[in-house]
């Protein structure tokens, strides 16, 4: 009977879930997102080694590493400069898996985690999975453009 107790106290510990309107944490990234990229996406907030830049195009210095990011069904994407939206910066390929956005450019590839802030058209870019790489180290903040 003791064994039938602790086994029964053992499956209803296991059993309990966690609430559903709980954030959501994976690998200490709070509210993954896992969505589509297609679209544009424009930089509204840039960050480097946690240092934030300015990214307006008006500002005396602003950073260098402004971009639109327009992503396509087929996993091409380009880049362009915010402040020279009709200038093309680059063209590379891309996929995403889960919440980790690959981005291939030039020969290089970035891993970022997707954040989700809770605002259907703002994500966080966090290039930060391994240790080097295409963009490592910053943070993006964009933006869906409609």
């Amino acid at each position: 009977m003791k064994k039938f107790i602790i086994l029964l106290m053992a499956f209803t510990a296991f059993s309990c879930s966690s609430d559903d309107n709980d954030p959501v944490d994976n690998n200490g990234i709070r509210n993954p997102y896992t969505g589509s990229v297609v679209g544009s996406w424009k930089t509204v907030g840039l960050s480097l080694n946690d240092m934030a830049y300015d990214v307006d195009c008006d500002a005396d210095e602003p950073a260098d590493d402004v971009y639109t990011f327009t992503f396509f069904e087929d996993g091409t994407f380009d880049v362009y400069e915010n402040c020279f939206p009709e200038v093309l910066y680059a063209e590379g390929t891309y996929q995403t898996t889960g919440n980790v956005l690959t981005l291939n450019l030039n020969g290089q590839t970035g891993k970022a985690h997707m954040v989700d802030y809770l605002n259907e058209n703002m994500l966080e870019w966090r290039f930060t999975i391994g240790n080097d790489g295409l963009f490592y180290n910053y943070h993006y903040l964009v933006e869906k453009l409609p």
